[in-house]
């Protein structure tokens, strides 16, 4: 009963033990249908003791130290009815909880979910108050089912509790520890924030997962989280150390792990991945690498082919095509379903793409290529052609060329592309034959960067372009950094601003432009009042360049009706 008008007892959340009385009409109001809703619980009180009216915290277990408090309060009739303080259970429960202390520091906000505030349930509210205070944490440990065990570990993680995050890591009941099901799809950029060293949380991971005392724990699962050098290296130096303490278990550890080629971390990246023995068992599936030549064939030798699914090069790391065929060529990675290809240290001649056509036809599971930079003008049917189809394809930045660009729109990989990226395309006939084929299926398009392919007219040109292109799935559009000159430059920009309005699966837009003068941004910003729509938040930032005197606009609404 949250609500206890008279609060005898302190404020706070109340529970009653018989059902009856939380059914009164002075407790529970009745909806329009005269229907009423409550909670069946199990809660867990920890210390109790008796309460008065107006407490706002349990009363301090000793007088002379007021730091430790009760857990809970009750009146005397409860207390004399429990038969034990730590737990007591009402009458056909079958939804489990914790008790919330009658503290009021602790005040829950709405989540935001699919676009819409949803507000916490109980189950969410207990275990965000019970991560709060490390020994509650271990007294819940002992009692809840698990499910409410990875309540408290996401709790603790959004928060940053790191005592409660350490002692739940390293006495996990169960065998296995996946952080993106624990933090689940709404809180992803949580996760992707988890090996951030500035929060601390992601030392505190490690910490616990070298110091793991759990005898179930066998697998933990990082491999969501952005690959991070710090975190690698610390990743690493765990790996180590528990081979030195000769563990009786192994733990494996499935993670994103970013490469540099500094010859101290290199030689210790390598000893890791090859460690025998028992200890932390750490399996890369993202990796970024700035490995070269020899070193890089050495780290291809140590991971694990069934468990790769992601690979970066960065630029200028291989001399020749023939270097990739040594590295992936063979079908090596069948699972491999992401890679980003370098800018080759010299440019690839028409045999060097043909092999680098046969190294992508080998790797069943590719879904996304990057080959941002890599000059294929005339040669993207030798590389494209054999590949299995595509879900996401940059080709920023490429040059290609006419027939490239004819062979792309009638390409296999058509039907399949749902992110596509042409940044730098320079001829804006061949980007409409392109799209107009594409454009059904597409959920991300990058047109940045192109200012030769609407140096002519911006307006005209890409309101032209989203008139005949059938954008139905679109729901993110890129087009900065396509800047102009017209004489009227906020009419121009507005007028596609207009243009994307009108497609209603268009969740984000970015576009910019170049504002010459004052009255230039008054009139930016009286147009951009009259465009807000209820659904759509517009969001304008501006950078004011002190040596041309230029006003920089940066545009962009996101859709919030997600």
């Amino acid at each position: 009963m949250p609500h206890l008008p008279s609060t005898l007892y302190g404020n706070g959340v109340y529970f009653a033990v018989e059902s009856s009385f939380s059914a009164k009409d002075q407790y529970s109001l009745p909806a329009t249908k005269h229907n009423k809703h409550m909670y069946l619980a199990r809660v867990l009180v920890g210390e109790v003791t008796v309460g008065k009216q107006g407490m706002i915290v349990p009363p301090p277990k000793d007088p002379t130290n007021k730091t430790v408090l009760y857990d809970s309060v009750a009146n005397n009739n409860c207390l004399s009815n429990m038969a034990d303080t730590r737990e007591f259970q009402v009458k056909n429960s079958a939804v489990f909880g914790l008790v919330l202390e009658s503290s009021t520091a602790f005040t829950p906000v709405p989540v935001s979910r699919g676009g819409k505030d949803r507000f916490w349930t109980l189950l969410e509210l207990c275990a965000a108050a019970i991560a709060k205070y490390q020994s509650l944490m271990q007294i819940a440990m002992d009692i809840v089912p698990r499910v409410l065990i990875c309540k408290l570990l996401k709790e603790a993680l959004l928060r940053s509790h790191h005592l409660c995050i350490r002692d739940l890591i390293s006495s996990w009941p169960g065998r296995s520890l996946d952080f993106s099901q624990i933090l689940g799809p709404q809180n992803r950029r949580h996760l992707l924030d988890l090996l951030n060293w500035e929060s601390g949380r992601a030392k505190m991971i490690i910490h616990s997962l070298l110091n793991c005392q759990s005898e179930a724990l066998q697998v933990v699962d990082l491999r969501e989280a952005l690959p991070n050098r710090e975190a690698t290296v610390t990743f690493v130096e765990a790996s180590l150390q528990s081979h030195r303490q000769q563990r009786t278990k192994d733990l494996h550890v499935y993670l994103n792990m970013w490469i540099e080629g500094r010859l101290r971390e290199e030689g210790r990246i390598l000893k890791a991945l090859s460690a025998h023995g028992k200890g932390m068992k750490l399996h890369p599936c993202r990796v970024v690498t700035v490995f070269l030549g020899s070193s890089l064939e050495k780290l291809q030798r140590r991971l694990d082919a069934q468990v790769l699914t992601g690979l970066e090069l960065k630029s200028e790391m291989l001399e020749s095509a023939d270097a990739f065929l040594t590295l992936l060529g063979g079908g090596k990675f069948p699972n491999l379903s992401a890679l980003s290809l370098p800018n080759f240290a010299r440019r690839l001649e028409s045999g060097g793409f043909q092999t680098l056509g046969e190294v992508l036809s080998c790797l069943p599971a590719l879904q996304g290529l990057n080959l941002n930079g890599l000059r294929v003008t005339g040669q993207l049917r030798r590389v494209l052609r054999d590949v299995s189809p595509l879900q996401q394809l940059n080709v920023s930045n490429c040059r290609l060329s006419p027939p490239d660009v004819v062979f792309l729109s009638n390409s296999h990989h058509v039907k399949t592309l749902r992110e596509l990226s042409i940044s730098g395309m320079t001829n804006f006939d061949g980007a409409c034959l392109l799209l107009r084929n594409v454009a059904p299926q597409l959920t991300w398009l990058d047109l940045s960067g192109c200012p030769k392919c609407f140096e002519e007219d911006f307006s005209a040109l890409m309101t032209r372009l989203l008139l005949q292109c059938c954008f139905s799935r679109l729901r993110t559009l890129d087009c900065r950094g396509n800047l102009h000159s017209a004489e009227h430059p906020t009419l121009s920009v507005l007028e596609v601003f207009r243009a994307c309005d009108k497609m209603s699966t268009l969740k984000t837009l970015y576009l910019d432009c170049l504002y010459l003068n004052d009255s230039g941004e008054e009139q930016a910003s009286a147009l951009l009042d009259t465009m807000k729509s209820k659904n759509r938040t517009i969001n304008v930032q501006m950078q004011h360049d002190q040596d041309t005197y230029k006003t920089f606009f940066k545009i962009c609404w996101a859709d919030t009706a997600r």
